[in-house]
């Protein structure tokens, strides 16, 4: 489909219809309790006052039952593992959170990544033979939903669009598809899950519905998935929030007429699956207090970007651009890898930046070449010997000087800085920094490192225009000024 079919489609196709929020809310409160399992931590910025947790041991998991609310999130970070492992993970976690649950009525969504990377057949073929064999019951139907408009990735005609370098452009052909891990052709989302299943599921199983559904009457939304048998996948069209709140209030629907459904999104439905409407940012008066909250030891932030991708890339030179003030610190990757340097390489870095904290704000970045590995499997391995690296002088530096805000700037780098480097075990998501993306974290019950309590913004390496880092910055930079 080229740019012309999409605008097209989207010029033919019905308006897309509202949805009553009291309705929605309610039938999200009185349906079963929703587990969000998070690939890595950035599939939240598009929630506000979610309980969150960073491990599934059954205190944990028990805690997250008993929040207030609709449902919660389990940060499982399998994006940052082999497919394997990935699988392991989930069935652990499933498995947990099914004992957790005590017979509480719960439904799982598997949340993925809104330009489609990571283990979707993987995870959610794993997800759904666990919740079958721990008696939860055979799944109806897998509901496929990567559309996330907030961040200009829609889905039309079940092919998925990405904005990419200020266009739209067929998924399998935007840089994301490239990826070295999870790289792909497709942008058909049938032809996509047979590739990325080495045709276990072949494109023609896979069903799907279309945006004259979604936007049609919600009886019809509602009887398409009720339709769908045996646990097939089904992809299905979103270009605007609207779409997202009916496709929710179907799917709560579907459920409570009795289906058994599973859940593979991106960031964009679990706003409207949990009953929320899209709120504003947060104030300078939610960050002052979010800061003052945790004491630091100094009124300026730390920014931590590991993240390659190009967009990352942009975003953090355009931080730097805007703001020649900020002191940047490289970690070079090469120096990392290397066990003969990589010791030094790290008290450098640690050394600088709590230096320079004191006195400003702080970027500590990889250095931006790229390290691919020999395949896939070896590319996460460096990515892993990066994150850790990242993770000691993160530690390090916070322990001599906590700083007002914290940044983490991609997803496995986020992810690993949440629990290696800040101490985050059980936090409550805050809200969003900028309009529908980049959330705020702080540490609820249980966090192990008095860290925990700095705010911590969860910035994904693929979100946001070329200025969002340096905005996020500004209104961290206000929220911290104005404590005093």
């Amino acid at each position: 489909m080229s740019r012309g079919n999409l605008d097209a489609a989207l010029a033919s196709a019905p308006p897309s219809r509202a949805v009553d929020q009291t309705a929605l809310e309610k039938a999200a409160r009185d349906g079963a309790t929703v587990v969000i399992l998070d690939d890595d931590p950035t599939g939240t910025q598009t929630v506000g006052a979610l309980p969150i947790v960073t491990r599934w041991e059954a205190e944990d998991l028990r805690w997250a039952f008993d929040q207030p609310g609709v449902g919660f999130c389990v940060l499982t970070n399998t994006r940052s593992l082999g497919a394997a492992d990935a699988r392991a993970r989930n069935a652990d976690v499933v498995a947990a959170v099914h004992a957790a649950a005590a017979g509480r009525p719960y439904v799982v969504i598997s949340r993925g990544d809104s330009t489609l990377r990571g283990h979707h057949i993987d995870e959610i073929d794993e997800v759904g033979r666990t919740l079958a064999a721990i008696g939860w019951g055979a799944v109806d139907a897998v509901l496929v939903v990567p559309a996330f408009p907030d961040a200009r990735r829609i889905t039309v005609d079940s092919t998925h669009w990405i904005v990419d370098d200020g266009e739209y452009l067929p998924a399998g052909e935007s840089s994301f598809a490239r990826d070295a891990t999870f790289g792909y052709r497709s942008s058909d989302l049938r032809e996509w899950t047979e590739e990325r299943s080495a045709g276990a599921h072949p494109a023609a199983t896979v069903q799907r519905i279309t945006l004259d559904v979604v936007r049609g009457p919600h009886a019809g939304l509602v009887a398409a998935i009720v339709a769908v048998a045996g646990g097939a996948h089904v992809v299905v069209d979103a270009a605007d929030e609207n779409d997202l709140r009916c496709i929710s209030a179907a799917a709560i629907a579907a459920e409570a007429a009795g289906r058994r459904l599973l859940y593979r999104t991106s960031p964009g439905l679990l706003r409207s699956r949990l009953g929320q409407q899209p709120n504003p940012p947060l104030s300078v008066r939610d960050v002052a207090a979010a800061v003052a909250r945790a004491t630091p030891d100094t009124a300026h932030g730390l920014v931590v970007v590991g993240s390659h991708v190009p967009l990352s890339s942009r975003q953090l030179a355009r931080l730097l651009e805007r703001d020649p003030g900020i002191e940047h610190i490289v970690l070079d990757v090469p120096s990392l890898l290397d066990p003969q340097t990589a010791t030094a390489a790290l008290d450098d870095v640690v050394q600088r930046a709590a230096s320079a904290l004191l006195a400003g704000d702080v970027v500590l970045s990889t250095s931006r070449a790229r390290v691919d590995g020999a395949d896939g499997d070896d590319s996460l391995r460096i990515a892993r010997t990066v994150s850790q690296g990242i993770v000691a002088a993160t530690a390090e530096i916070l322990r001599v000087a906590r700083p007002s805000f914290l940044i983490g700037k991609g997803g496995i780098t986020s992810s690993d800085l949440a629990t290696g480097a800040v101490g985050l075990r059980r936090a409550t998501i805050l809200g969003s920094l900028l309009p529908g993306m980049v959330s705020v974290w702080q540490s609820g019950d249980g966090s192990v490192d008095d860290a925990a309590d700095t705010p911590y913004a969860v910035f994904p390496g693929n979100v946001g225009g070329d200025d969002a880092l340096a905005q996020a910055v500004a209104a961290f930079r206000a929220g911290a000024n104005s404590t005093g």
